[in-house]
């Protein structure tokens, strides 16, 4: 945590700095006309070049690791806005958290300390809770809805709270079981021990399997897998490979019974003090980061399984429909609590449920 504040303080006098004017000095009073406008040129020139070495700087922070969709993304983000901008702007990536929690990167973006992030918590719960289990099964239905009406009301509150604009999401994988239980249907996860972020949807939705869902921070779970504390673990496959569970559980379950991406955001004055034209490429940059981070996780997705196999896992694939029908009071409980009636309707209208 030290390093953390240390690194979010770095970041902020950094901020400082970039935003320091620099001073000019008199150049006297040339002898003739050409002299005169020779200066005016030279004067020009150099301030074209100064302007192309990263005068404006994106610090731009995420949970993600090296090899995760997320972060394959933000890297082709970085390499598309640096040259669409001809070195203009900068972008410096911060991955694994070095930033701080995902609270504090947050805050960061809110103080313009960060201007950009991407995260599965976006800060606002109508955003973050589309991940109900088994609603939205697909990314693409996540960007439906932030283009809808309602989406960009809650896009709109994000700006207005936080000072944080949505401008899009980076992809993850469907969120899958490590176990060391055989698991191919409901009955076989009955009282199953298995460790779960601390958030009621995570913990409501492994009560609805039968199990019973013990949160924990994930720096504890691979030791507690070896000594028994907790029998198994759900998350999207690349972050279970990054933590290497497939040397701890046995079994690969493809339940994926939440669909979850990270959203990006931007700090929305830095954002506004941009030209059109960067701006533009800011949005445009984030789509097809966004489409080319799509494409790298199905191969990713790929490669992975073959790791888990490779290391002695047994893949499961059990049927998921009473998966998605013993969840469904999770969906419509929640759902109602935070859109309510009519903003949950409209919700699985764009689900198609």
């Amino acid at each position: 945590m030290k390093t953390k504040r240390i690194l979010a303080a770095a970041l902020a006098a950094a901020t400082v700095f970039a935003m320091t004017g620099c001073g000019k000095n008199s150049a006297g009073t040339a002898t003739t006309a050409a002299a005169g406008e020779s200066t005016a040129a030279g004067g020009e020139a150099t301030s074209a070049a100064a302007k192309k070495k990263g005068s404006i700087t994106i610090k731009y922070s995420t949970w993600a690791n090296e090899g995760e969709a997320a972060y394959e993304g933000m890297k082709k983000f970085k390499e598309l806005v640096e040259a669409g901008s001809d070195g203009e702007i900068a972008v410096e990536l911060y991955p694994s958290n070095q930033a701080g929690s995902t609270n504090e990167q947050v805050e960061q973006v809110s103080m313009n300390q960060l201007q950009m992030m991407s995260s599965g918590d976006p800060g606002i719960l109508e955003l973050e809770y589309l991940c109900l289990p088994y609603l939205f099964d697909t990314l693409d239905q996540y960007t439906e809805f932030m283009e809808s009406d309602l989406g960009k009301t809650y896009i709109q509150k994000s700006i207005d709270e936080r000072k944080c604009r949505i401008l899009d999401t980076l992809p993850r994988s469907p969120r899958v079981i490590t176990s060391n239980i055989e698991i191919n249907s409901l009955a076989d996860m009955k009282n199953m021990k298995i460790r779960v972020p601390e958030r009621d949807y995570y913990v409501k939705t492994f009560e609805a399997f039968g199990t019973n869902p013990t949160p924990m921070d994930m720096g504890e779970v691979y030791s507690a897998m070896q000594t028994g504390v907790v029998e198994g673990q759900e998350n999207p496959i690349e972050t279970a490979v990054s933590y290497g569970f497939q040397n701890v559980n046995k079994y690969l379950v493809l339940t994926n019974h939440i669909v979850k991406p990270a959203f990006v955001m931007i700090n929305d004055d830095f954002f506004n003090g941009l030209s059109e034209e960067q701006k533009q490429l800011i949005v445009d940059s984030c789509k097809e980061a966004r489409e080319f981070a799509a494409a790298y996780m199905e191969t990713a997705m790929a490669k992975d399984r073959e790791t888990c196999v490779e290391a002695g896992m047994t893949v499961c694939e059990p049927d998921l429909e009473e998966f998605v029908n013993a969840t469904q009071g999770v969906r419509d409980e929640l759902g109602v609590k935070v859109w309510g009636e009519d903003g949950y309707a409209a919700i699985k209208a764009i689900a198609g449920k």
